[in-house]
Protein backbone atom coordinates (compact mmCIF):
# COMPACT_ATOMS: atom_id res chain seq x y z
CA UNK A 1 0.00 0.00 0.00
CA UNK A 2 1.35 3.42 -1.01
CA UNK A 3 -0.08 6.61 0.57
CA UNK A 4 -3.28 4.85 1.65
CA UNK A 5 -3.87 3.52 -1.88
CA UNK A 6 -5.13 -0.06 -1.53
CA UNK A 7 -4.14 -2.33 -4.42
CA UNK A 8 -6.87 -4.88 -5.19
CA UNK A 9 -5.26 -6.59 -8.19
CA UNK A 10 -2.16 -6.24 -10.32
CA UNK A 11 -0.51 -8.08 -13.20
CA UNK A 12 1.75 -7.10 -16.10
CA UNK A 13 -1.06 -5.29 -17.91
CA UNK A 14 -3.37 -3.61 -15.38
CA UNK A 15 -3.58 -2.42 -11.81
CA UNK A 16 -6.83 -2.13 -9.85
CA UNK A 17 -6.94 -0.01 -6.71
CA UNK A 18 -9.13 2.06 -4.40
CA UNK A 19 -8.69 5.79 -4.90
CA UNK A 20 -8.89 7.64 -1.58
CA UNK A 21 -11.31 10.55 -1.30
CA UNK A 22 -9.43 13.82 -1.77
CA UNK A 23 -6.82 12.43 -4.15
CA UNK A 24 -7.17 13.29 -7.87
CA UNK A 25 -7.25 10.44 -10.39
CA UNK A 26 -4.38 12.08 -12.26
CA UNK A 27 -2.21 15.18 -12.04
CA UNK A 28 -4.00 18.53 -12.10
CA UNK A 29 -3.21 22.24 -11.94
CA UNK A 30 -3.02 22.20 -8.14
CA UNK A 31 0.04 19.96 -8.27
CA UNK A 32 -1.17 17.84 -5.37
CA UNK A 33 -0.32 14.19 -4.84
CA UNK A 34 -2.28 12.21 -7.46
CA UNK A 35 -3.08 8.55 -8.02
CA UNK A 36 -1.03 8.13 -11.20
CA UNK A 37 2.08 9.37 -9.40
CA UNK A 38 1.40 7.08 -6.43
CA UNK A 39 0.91 4.04 -8.65
CA UNK A 40 4.17 4.74 -10.48
CA UNK A 41 5.85 4.93 -7.09
CA UNK A 42 4.25 1.62 -6.10
CA UNK A 43 5.44 -0.12 -9.29
CA UNK A 44 8.98 1.23 -8.79
CA UNK A 45 9.11 0.07 -5.16
CA UNK A 46 7.80 -3.40 -6.07
CA UNK A 47 10.38 -3.70 -8.87
CA UNK A 48 13.18 -2.83 -6.46
CA UNK A 49 11.82 -5.28 -3.89
CA UNK A 50 11.84 -8.10 -6.45
CA UNK A 51 15.16 -6.94 -7.96
CA UNK A 52 13.58 -6.18 -11.33
CA UNK A 53 15.29 -3.51 -13.43
CA UNK A 54 12.85 -1.11 -15.07
CA UNK A 55 13.62 0.27 -18.53
CA UNK A 56 12.41 3.72 -17.49
CA UNK A 57 9.55 5.43 -15.72
CA UNK A 58 6.61 3.03 -15.25
CA UNK A 59 3.76 3.38 -17.74
CA UNK A 60 0.43 4.12 -16.03
CA UNK A 61 -2.44 5.18 -18.30
CA UNK A 62 -5.74 6.70 -17.17
CA UNK A 63 -8.78 5.09 -18.82
CA UNK A 64 -11.55 6.46 -16.58
CA UNK A 65 -11.82 8.97 -13.75
CA UNK A 66 -13.41 9.67 -10.40
CA UNK A 67 -13.92 13.16 -9.02
CA UNK A 68 -11.32 14.26 -6.49
CA UNK A 69 -13.64 13.90 -3.47
CA UNK A 70 -15.02 10.51 -4.55
CA UNK A 71 -13.52 7.33 -3.07
CA UNK A 72 -13.71 4.17 -5.09
CA UNK A 73 -12.42 1.40 -7.31
CA UNK A 74 -10.41 2.29 -10.41
CA UNK A 75 -8.41 0.39 -13.02
CA UNK A 76 -5.29 1.74 -14.72
CA UNK A 77 -3.39 0.31 -17.68
CA UNK A 78 0.28 -0.61 -17.40
CA UNK A 79 0.78 -1.09 -21.17
CA UNK A 80 -0.43 0.69 -24.31
CA UNK A 81 -2.16 -2.51 -25.43
CA UNK A 82 -4.11 -2.71 -22.18
CA UNK A 83 -4.96 0.99 -22.36
CA UNK A 84 -6.42 0.56 -25.85
CA UNK A 85 -8.46 -2.48 -24.79
CA UNK A 86 -9.85 -0.85 -21.65
CA UNK A 87 -10.61 2.42 -23.48
CA UNK A 88 -12.58 0.50 -26.10
CA UNK A 89 -14.73 -1.02 -23.36
CA UNK A 90 -15.22 2.37 -21.70
CA UNK A 91 -16.24 4.03 -24.96
CA UNK A 92 -18.70 1.20 -25.60
CA UNK A 93 -20.17 1.47 -22.08
CA UNK A 94 -19.02 -2.10 -21.37
CA UNK A 95 -17.71 -1.44 -17.85
CA UNK A 96 -20.16 -2.30 -15.06
CA UNK A 97 -19.99 0.39 -12.36
CA UNK A 98 -21.94 0.53 -9.12
CA UNK A 99 -21.88 3.52 -6.77
CA UNK A 100 -23.43 4.17 -3.37
CA UNK A 101 -24.61 7.67 -2.52
CA UNK A 102 -26.39 9.46 0.30
CA UNK A 103 -28.78 12.11 -1.01
CA UNK A 104 -30.85 14.75 0.72
CA UNK A 105 -34.46 15.46 -0.25
CA UNK A 106 -37.31 17.77 0.72
CA UNK A 107 -39.33 15.98 3.43
CA UNK A 108 -42.38 18.11 2.55
CA UNK A 109 -42.48 16.40 -0.83
CA UNK A 110 -43.15 12.72 -1.54
CA UNK A 111 -40.70 10.44 0.28
CA UNK A 112 -38.47 8.35 -2.02
CA UNK A 113 -39.73 4.82 -2.66
CA UNK A 114 -37.52 2.09 -1.22
CA UNK A 115 -36.64 -0.88 -3.41
CA UNK A 116 -37.92 0.51 -6.72
CA UNK A 117 -35.35 0.41 -9.52
CA UNK A 118 -35.65 3.44 -11.79
CA UNK A 119 -33.98 4.42 -15.05
CA UNK A 120 -32.97 8.04 -15.59
CA UNK A 121 -31.90 9.62 -18.88
CA UNK A 122 -30.76 13.24 -19.08
CA UNK A 123 -28.88 15.45 -21.51
CA UNK A 124 -25.89 17.22 -20.00
CA UNK A 125 -23.93 20.21 -21.20
CA UNK A 126 -20.40 20.61 -19.87
CA UNK A 127 -18.96 24.08 -19.30
CA UNK A 128 -15.22 23.38 -19.39
CA UNK A 129 -14.32 26.91 -18.29
CA UNK A 130 -16.41 26.78 -15.09
CA UNK A 131 -15.99 22.99 -14.68
CA UNK A 132 -19.73 22.45 -14.20
CA UNK A 133 -22.43 20.63 -16.15
CA UNK A 134 -26.12 21.40 -16.47
CA UNK A 135 -29.21 19.43 -17.47
CA UNK A 136 -30.51 20.69 -20.82
CA UNK A 137 -33.14 19.74 -23.37
CA UNK A 138 -32.54 16.90 -25.80
CA UNK A 139 -31.14 18.27 -29.03
CA UNK A 140 -29.15 21.04 -27.36
CA UNK A 141 -25.90 21.61 -29.26
CA UNK A 142 -22.94 19.69 -27.74
CA UNK A 143 -25.16 18.10 -25.05
CA UNK A 144 -24.36 14.46 -24.22
CA UNK A 145 -26.85 11.72 -23.35
CA UNK A 146 -26.43 10.49 -19.76
CA UNK A 147 -28.07 7.33 -18.43
CA UNK A 148 -28.09 5.52 -15.11
CA UNK A 149 -30.28 3.23 -13.02
CA UNK A 150 -30.85 3.89 -9.34
CA UNK A 151 -32.61 2.34 -6.37
CA UNK A 152 -33.32 3.84 -2.96
CA UNK A 153 -32.09 1.37 -0.36
CA UNK A 154 -32.90 3.19 2.88
CA UNK A 155 -34.51 6.42 4.09
CA UNK A 156 -33.77 8.24 7.35
CA UNK A 157 -35.14 11.71 8.00
CA UNK A 158 -34.44 13.86 4.96
CA UNK A 159 -31.69 11.60 3.65
CA UNK A 160 -31.71 8.44 1.54
CA UNK A 161 -29.14 5.79 0.72
CA UNK A 162 -29.10 5.20 -3.04
CA UNK A 163 -27.51 2.46 -5.16
CA UNK A 164 -26.53 3.77 -8.59
CA UNK A 165 -25.68 1.72 -11.67
CA UNK A 166 -23.80 4.01 -14.04
CA UNK A 167 -24.43 3.25 -17.72
CA UNK A 168 -22.72 6.23 -19.35
CA UNK A 169 -19.82 8.18 -17.90
CA UNK A 170 -20.37 11.92 -18.30
CA UNK A 171 -18.82 14.84 -16.44
CA UNK A 172 -20.28 15.00 -12.91
CA UNK A 173 -23.09 12.74 -14.16
CA UNK A 174 -24.22 11.09 -10.92
CA UNK A 175 -23.92 14.32 -8.94
CA UNK A 176 -25.98 16.24 -11.48
CA UNK A 177 -28.65 13.60 -12.05
CA UNK A 178 -29.11 13.06 -8.31
CA UNK A 179 -29.56 16.83 -7.88
CA UNK A 180 -32.18 16.70 -10.65
CA UNK A 181 -33.99 13.78 -9.00
CA UNK A 182 -33.51 14.81 -5.33
CA UNK A 183 -31.88 17.86 -3.70
CA UNK A 184 -28.53 16.27 -4.49
CA UNK A 185 -25.74 14.25 -2.94
CA UNK A 186 -24.90 15.07 0.67
CA UNK A 187 -21.86 17.31 0.80
CA UNK A 188 -22.04 18.39 -2.84
CA UNK A 189 -21.31 22.11 -2.67
CA UNK A 190 -21.56 22.44 -6.45
CA UNK A 191 -24.96 20.87 -7.22
CA UNK A 192 -26.85 20.53 -3.90
CA UNK A 193 -28.34 23.78 -2.56
CA UNK A 194 -28.44 22.25 0.94
CA UNK A 195 -24.62 22.41 1.00
CA UNK A 196 -23.75 25.04 -1.62
CA UNK A 197 -23.02 27.83 0.87
CA UNK A 198 -21.33 25.80 3.60
CA UNK A 199 -17.73 27.00 3.78
CA UNK A 200 -14.98 24.46 4.29
CA UNK A 201 -17.15 21.40 3.50
CA UNK A 202 -15.02 18.82 1.69
CA UNK A 203 -16.89 15.53 2.09
CA UNK A 204 -18.98 14.03 -0.71
CA UNK A 205 -21.22 11.06 0.08
CA UNK A 206 -20.52 9.21 -3.16
CA UNK A 207 -18.33 6.11 -3.52
CA UNK A 208 -17.59 3.73 -6.41
CA UNK A 209 -18.10 0.34 -4.76
CA UNK A 210 -18.09 -2.13 -7.68
CA UNK A 211 -16.22 -2.34 -10.98
CA UNK A 212 -16.45 -5.14 -13.53
CA UNK A 213 -14.78 -5.42 -16.93
CA UNK A 214 -13.05 -7.82 -19.33
CA UNK A 215 -9.29 -8.13 -18.94
CA UNK A 216 -7.87 -6.43 -22.05
CA UNK A 217 -5.30 -9.17 -22.69
CA UNK A 218 -6.53 -12.44 -21.16
CA UNK A 219 -10.20 -11.89 -21.97
CA UNK A 220 -11.19 -12.98 -18.48
CA UNK A 221 -14.06 -11.18 -16.74
CA UNK A 222 -12.90 -9.42 -13.57
CA UNK A 223 -15.08 -7.98 -10.81
CA UNK A 224 -14.03 -6.02 -7.73
CA UNK A 225 -16.08 -4.63 -4.86
CA UNK A 226 -15.69 -2.69 -1.63
CA UNK A 227 -17.96 -1.15 1.01
CA UNK A 228 -18.78 2.54 1.32
CA UNK A 229 -16.94 3.83 4.40
CA UNK A 230 -17.61 7.57 4.40
CA UNK A 231 -19.01 9.23 7.53
CA UNK A 232 -22.43 9.89 5.98
CA UNK A 233 -22.89 6.21 5.12
CA UNK A 234 -22.49 5.24 8.75
CA UNK A 235 -25.11 7.75 9.86
CA UNK A 236 -28.02 6.51 7.76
Amino acid sequence: MVSNVEILYEDDDIIVCIKPAGMPSQGDKRGNKDLVRELKKHITIEAMRHKIKLAGEPYVAVVHRLDRNVRGIMVYAKTKRAAAGLSKQINGNKFAKIYMAVVSFDPDKEEPQIGVRKNKVSYLLHDKVKNVSTVVDEGTKEAERAELNYEVVKVAGNKALVRVELITGRHHQIRLQMSDEFNGIVGDTKYNDDYRNIEGWTGLALEAVMLSFIHPVSGKKLSFSTSAIGKEFGEI
